[in-house]
């Protein structure tokens, strides 16, 4: 029983030690936890443990957020030509040092005198010439630049379509100008004559192309950039004002583009490596005669095939006729010695032989006789004649076929290489003595398949008086311009680029209302096809495995070198929107109902586009492009060439200087090129 009036403490001394535990425990958990002694100075601020790693993160966001930005242009110059005078200038007396203190000045002006020139005219290009080429190339699979260069780097086949611009310059004409400009009579004074400023340096090749849209009409010049493969690219940046010249001026400007390595990629860019086994780069009027040449090649491949397969059956029937002879020799020399040991047989044959004179022989009976008889006549010395007959009439054959190839003047690949190695500027080329016009092109790999363009080129040279009041003043709107252009060349004709991909409908099963599409992929130079059985709301074509045709597979023997692919990309990114019948009339003026069906697709879901079903509803395009492709299949196909391997049936020139160079990729393994010494 509970004790009534006892101490209060007593009684609840328990409770007074848990709450002052709580309390103590609250007071560590506010001091210790909460507000924590344990801070650190960062970047001038005291930071707890819950604060430093939040705030370092922030500090690292906004670091990496800078380093990926683009950099922020450096204020512009501010000449400080009076703060530096007033620093070195001399406190004793009033003497003006100004006038003998060698003063700095901009790189691209000069002061000493009032020299006045004209700026002499370019003048135009002229021969312009285009050239499409659709092969396997060696394409690198990184950046190239002036460290990674194309030739040492890792590159893998693939397909490529490369188009060709070349013009000419009338360089002789241009030397001329500017000597008449810069040191010849047409400036003012004597004094002011200048050799150094006669020698013209080019600047740029620019290449300008045009897009034909689908409307018909032509879209607007666009300005070409550099092929992937030059390591040039960045220091053959158009820059053509004073103001955006980097650091050095136009001194350091005109220094490197005078040296002869930067000219030749200036004015005759390399092209990419081709492994396709056929084909070959060459400037487009070059590349005409490479094409025209190949052609004639197979043409007389052909000619030689037919001619040798004839010669086989002439031959062979000519063994035939011989056997045949001999066998009948063979049988009258039995026939005769029956007759001489036996009257009866030989008085039956001339019973028979009388039987046939009286009552009429045949033409072809009298020829045999006749034959016969010249042949038992001639004995040996017949047959010794034959021979000698067919030995005479292919004797004649061959000389027929002499003077047929000489009356035929053909250009050999040899010849076109020779042609290309005289055209090349190498590091000996003076262009100021040169009497033929300077050919010089531009390459687009930009491209695209299924697309049409046309291009314009031209050349610039440096003005080497950009920047300085040296200009006469009837050029006065050029001081500033640092690229001297020559006028466009002429438009180039139309570049259709082929497609790579295409989908033909062959069938459909009306119930189910399934379509089988053929799809049909160009892919390292040669076209595979494969048909899908494509519903409602699917997808054209998927990757599959790479299926050889029965041609192919006939010939797999022969293409043991061949890499052929393990697996095909055949998306084309159409989607089966839907098969409509049609009921229509055709047939010009005798009309007749025409029954068959569409299939509708669709590539973005917006437009829906048509095409019938079967072949013989299709157009004549469509018709023309799918015999194309299967007559491509049928070629044999070939394993790619080597890095510095030439086209097959190629080889060089004994008397043609190569110069051959080892070298390693970026992976470490040995690679050797080889390349005519320019």
């Amino acid at each position: 029983m509970r004790k009534k009036g006892g101490n209060f403490f007593e009684e609840h001394v328990e409770k007074m030690v848990l709450a002052l535990i709580g309390l103590v425990c609250i007071w560590l958990m506010i001091t210790r936890v909460v507000i924590s002694p344990n801070k650190i100075q960062y970047n001038g601020e005291e930071l707890g443990p819950g604060k430093i790693d939040i705030r370092i993160s922030r500090d690292a966001e906004l670091l990496k957020e800078k380093l990926d930005s683009r950099p922020e242009p450096l204020p512009p110059y501010k000449q400080r030509l009076d703060d530096f005078v007033r620093l070195v200038s001399s406190p004793i007396g009033d003497i003006d040092i100004s006038l003998y203190w060698p003063l700095p000045i901009h790189s691209s002006t000069d002061f000493t005198d009032k020299r006045k020139y004209r700026i002499p005219r370019i003048g135009e290009v002229a021969d312009v010439a285009i050239e499409y080429i659709g092969a396997v190339a060696y394409v690198p699979t990184i950046d190239i630049d002036e460290e990674n260069r194309y030739e040492v780097t890792v590159c893998e086949p693939n397909d490529i379509d490369f188009v060709t611009v070349e013009a000419k310059l009338d360089v002789v004409g241009l030397y001329g100008r500017f000597y008449d400009s810069f040191a010849g009579d047409g400036v003012e004074q004597e004094k002011w004559r200048d050799p150094c400023l006669a020698n013209p340096v080019f600047a740029a090749v620019q290449l300008q192309r045009q897009e034909l849209g689908a409307d018909g009409s032509w879209g607007e010049w666009q300005i070409v950039p550099r092929t992937k493969i030059d390591p040039r690219k960045k220091l053959f940046e158009s820059v053509e004002e004073v103001e955006e010249l980097p650091p050095g001026g136009i001194k350091v400007r005109l220094l490197k583009f005078d040296d002869a390595e930067v000219r030749m990629a200036l004015l005759q860019p390399e092209a990419y490596k081709i492994a396709s086994a056929k084909e070959e780069w060459f400037p487009p009027f070059l590349h005409k005669k490479y094409v025209e040449q190949k052609q004639e090649i197979e043409v007389e491949k052909k000619r030689r095939a037919r001619e040798i397969e004839r010669k086989e059956r002439e031959e062979e029937r000519e063994k035939a006729r011989e056997e045949r002879e001999k066998a009948r020799e063979e049988r009258r020399g039995r026939t005769s010695e029956t007759g001489a040991y036996g009257g009866q047989y030989g008085g039956r044959r001339g019973d028979y032989t009388s039987r046939q004179d009286r009552f009429g022989s045949s033409g072809r009976s009298r020829e045999s006789r006749t034959r016969r008889d010249s042949s038992e006549a001639l004995g040996e010395s017949g047959a010794s004649s034959r021979r000698k007959e067919r030995e005479e009439r292919a004797r004649e054959r061959e000389a027929r076929l002499a003077e047929m190839r000489a009356e035929v003047k053909r250009t050999s690949i040899d010849d076109i290489y020779k042609e290309m190695d005289e055209i090349l500027i190498t590091k000996k080329t003076n262009l100021a003595k040169i009497r033929e016009p300077l050919l010089f092109w531009a390459h687009d790999d930009t491209v695209e398949p299924e697309k049409n363009y046309r291009y314009k080129i031209r050349l610039g040279v440096f003005n080497p008086i950009a920047g300085t009041n040296q200009v006469d003043e009837q050029d006065k709107d050029l001081k500033d311009q640092l690229v001297l252009w020559s006028d466009f060349s002429d438009i180039t004709g139309l570049v259709m680029i082929p497609g790579r991909l295409h989908f033909f409908p062959r069938t459909i099963q009306e119930a189910g209302k399934v379509v089988t599409v053929e799809v049909d992929k160009y892919m390292l130079g040669y076209w595979y096809s494969k048909d899908f059985a494509v519903k409602r709301g699917e997808v054209i074509g998927k990757v599959a495995d790479f299926e050889p045709i029965e041609m192919e597979q006939s010939a797999m023997s022969s293409m043991a070198t061949v890499v052929l692919p393990e697996t095909i990309d055949y998306g084309t990114g159409a989607v089966l929107v839907d098969v409509v019948p049609v009921n229509d009339w055709s047939g010009g003026k005798n009309m007749y109902a025409r029954h068959y069906y569409d299939m509708l697709y669709s590539f973005d879901g917006s437009s829906i586009e048509h095409i019938p079903i079967n072949t013989m509803y299709w157009d004549e395009e469509l018709r023309v492009k799918l015999n194309e492709i299967k007559e491509s299949r049928k070629t044999l196909k070939e394993p790619l060439r080597g890095w510095d391997t030439q086209p097959a049936g190629w080889e060089p020139l004994p008397e043609l200087e190569y110069r051959y160079e080892d070298s390693m990729d970026i992976r470490g393994e040995p690679r050797r090129s080889r390349s005519r010494v320019r």
